[in-house]
């Protein structure tokens, strides 16, 4: 009978149990990063160690063995572990609106584009929503990060008045100022597509 299966996403650990309660083996399996980006889980069983830093590589470990090592593709993982991928929460999705210049008023696409983050919202109940406000490179440290957060406070108090409005404590709204530009540009230079909150449902 198959042991517990473990998916490793980007060195973290998910396990469900498959099998009986004191199963007689151990699989490791690593998920791929959702960015791309390189991951990596070492396995340890008693004093031997295998890394995986390939998506779908394969550790398995039987009590008092040295751990085996193969690698699968994508359906195979699917197929041996329908139950641990139906568990697993959905990727986080982003949004960005964009503002104009100089305070809190939305352009008038993002306004539109509002909608779609309530549904997504929607489609992922108790999703956690994070508001992050960002400004161009223009003006002061201080004034910016003010209106960073003025502007993550705006979307988020719109986003608690659509009809069909999230849970107010699901959403936190954060500043970041001038400190995270999306376009690199110089010091006082207006960029337009600084100006814009990014929303994180996780």
């Amino acid at each position: 009978m198959m042991g517990p299966a473990i998916l490793a996403i980007g060195g973290l650990v998910i396990a469900l149990l498959a099998g009986r309660a004191t199963p007689p083996s151990t699989e490791v399996v690593l998920l791929p990063q959702a960015d791309g980006s390189p991951s990596s889980v070492v396995v340890v069983s008693g004093t031997a160690r295998q890394t995986l830093s390939i998506p779908y590589q394969r550790a398995m470990v039987v009590r008092g063995q040295e751990p085996t090592q193969d690698t699968l593709d994508l359906a195979a993982v699917q197929q041996a572990y329908p139950a641990l991928f139906s568990a697993m929460p959905p990727p986080p999705e982003h949004f960005i609106l964009y503002f104009e210049a100089g305070g809190t008023l939305l352009t008038p696409a993002s306004q539109a584009d509002l909608a779609k983050v309530v549904a997504a919202a929607h489609q992922r109940a108790g999703a956690d929503i994070l508001v992050i406000g960002h400004t161009d490179a223009q003006g002061d440290d201080a004034a910016n990060d003010a209106l960073s957060l003025q502007r993550a406070q705006q979307v988020r108090q719109m986003l608690l008045q659509e009809p069909q409005s999230v849970q107010a404590e699901l959403i936190e709204a954060r500043g970041r100022g001038k400190r995270q530009l999306a376009v690199p540009t110089a010091d006082g230079v207006a960029e337009a597509r600084n100006r814009r909150v990014e929303i994180f449902l996780r």
